[in-house]
């Protein structure tokens, strides 16, 4: 009986973790059909693979706005020539599972470890406002936009590409179910982006 008990206040204390993770279910189960918080599908991969492959003639590193496990950015790293840097930004602010920031940290590091030592890949571990900010003059050879999923956020993201005049600008979970992702992208190239699964991919050339 005092085991149950404790259970349950266990449950009560971490009800909010509990809540975030029943919500990340529920959204995996009805959402199978699409690539989602982290994961990529194979058709997500080319559009990936054409977007290295456009930057690849370009100085300048590779941005990844939005890290969360490294499923992206090993592809990009195992992808991209080894002299070109890789800078995935991460905060550590979500998880998919409500883990601690500590522990989403733990994670990202060792699933990226052999990247980060032989692939010329970093993390920035802060937002991608805080990044802009202290690299207003670079210009990276491609940015992939894959945090915030609202139309403010993706829209900072791409003017901040811009303005940095950067020549491959690409993002993901570009979907009806993301409105925000299909507005921002529309809104600032319109019909002028390849489409692969759910990965959008604009060359300025």
């Amino acid at each position: 009986m005092m085991q149950q008990l404790q259970r349950v206040f266990k449950m009560i204390r971490h009800q909010k973790a509990l809540r975030g993770l029943v919500q990340s279910y529920f959204f995996f189960q009805e959402h199978t059909d699409k690539s989602s918080y982290g994961s990529i599908s194979e058709e997500d991969e080319r559009g990936i693979e054409r977007a290295i492959a456009l930057a690849a003639p370009h100085a300048g590193p590779i941005i990844e706005v939005g890290t969360l496990f490294g499923h992206t950015t090993n592809l990009l790293a195992a992808r991209k020539a080894t002299d070109k840097a890789l800078i995935a930004i991460e905060n550590y602010a979500w998880n998919p599972f409500a883990l601690p920031q500590e522990a989403h940290r733990l994670f990202l590091h060792r699933t990226l470890r052999y990247v980060r030592e032989h692939a010329n890949v970093s993390i920035y571990e802060d937002d991608a406002a805080s990044f802009y900010r202290a690299n207003a003059s670079l210009r990276p050879s491609l940015i992939f936009i894959d945090a915030e999923h609202d139309y403010a956020s993706v829209k900072r993201d791409i003017d901040w590409a811009l303005s940095v005049n950067c020549p491959v600008i690409a993002g993901h979970d570009y979907l009806p179910i993301h409105p925000g992702v299909c507005r921002a992208v529309e809104e600032a190239f319109g019909t002028e982006i390849e489409v692969y699964g759910s990965v959008w991919v604009h060359h300025r050339g």
